[in-house]
């Protein structure tokens, strides 16, 4: 019997993707924010799961596994695998999918940081591209408080790492992860440290107590304060508004998102900001309190 402990999660750009699990729970299970994890120790399936796995779409999709041209790799950060063992991975996959031509992933900076230019080479080469990186923030003590284990400048050497050898890469980032008060700081840093990195895509959500993290036990303890609705509005419109990325895919769709905003930045910018304004001139923080709840993902 087939099995995966914990939840499968993916990104929303990734619904029509073919997902395949090959790691579970997290290598680094730390930040604040997140319980997405909780509870499932982390581990590579073995290469004889992952292979009963793409022997089930074989038999379930038949004929059209020659149409499925991407897969989504599942877990918390598969990328934590050595170079050596995520090849064998996309190796196996190209046994039972050989028309694959996109691995994809979640890819943690310290993740990244541990591979060789030679070894994200030749993982470009084999197919791997479109990873989801953890940016959160583009302020240290926001990411040191955090948890997130890596600095500002781990983040833009490591982007521009994966720019230079060619793997696309995904920004992730949280609207109101510094807190009451600093909005628009974090806007203008997260900002620049994009314009820098230069993502393929941009990819927003807004930061949650969920129960059970460490957050929400510093937001009860009053160690915390989470910024209101109007403040992460505001601090989305800064961040647009600073952005120097053109050709770039702005998605702010998340179902942690209270105003739902996406297109490319050379065609949509003016309509997002105008869709942010309006919301903001028509809903204020108790309106938001009463009409919109963030429980879980």
């Amino acid at each position: 019997m087939l099995s995966y402990k914990g939840t499968i999660y993916r990104p929303p750009l990734e619904a029509y993707t073919l997902l395949l699990p090959v790691t579970e729970g997290c290598s680094h299970n730390r930040c604040k924010f997140c319980n997405m994890y909780r509870g499932v120790k982390f581990r590579m399936l073995d290469l004889s799961e992952i292979e009963a796995w793409l022997k089930e779409v074989r038999r379930v999709n038949g004929e059209h596994c020659a149409e499925v041209d991407r897969v989504y790799l599942v877990g918390a950060d598969p990328f934590a695998l050595s170079a050596s063992n995520l090849e064998r991975v996309i190796n196996l996959i190209r046994k039972y999918l050989p028309n694959v031509e996109v691995v994809s992933m979640y890819a943690a900076i310290r993740n990244i940081m541990s591979k060789t230019d030679e070894q994200l080479i030749r993982l470009k080469n084999l197919g791997v591209n479109d990873l989801y990186v953890g940016i959160e923030s583009g302020l240290d003590d926001v990411l040191s408080y955090l948890n997130k284990g890596n600095t500002v400048e781990d983040i833009r050497r490591q982007c521009q790492r994966l720019n230079e050898i060619g793997i696309r890469h995904m920004a992730l980032l949280m609207l109101g992860a510094a807190g009451k008060g600093r909005g628009a700081e974090n806007a203008l840093a997260s900002a620049e440290l994009l314009n820098e990195i230069k993502p393929d895509k941009i990819l927003i959500n807004t930061m949650t107590a969920f129960p059970d993290t460490q957050l929400a036990q510093e937001v009860s303890d009053g160690k915390f304060t989470e910024a209101g609705e109007t403040e992460n509005l505001t601090e989305e419109k800064i961040l647009l508004e600073n952005l120097d990325l053109p050709d770039v895919y702005f998605w702010a769709a998340h179902s942690m998102d209270s105003v739902p905003i996406a297109g490319y930045l050379n065609k949509s910018r003016e309509q997002m900001l105008e869709t942010l304004k309006t919301a903001m001139e028509n809903m204020d923080d108790e309106y938001f309190r009463k009409t919109f709840q963030r429980r879980h993902l």
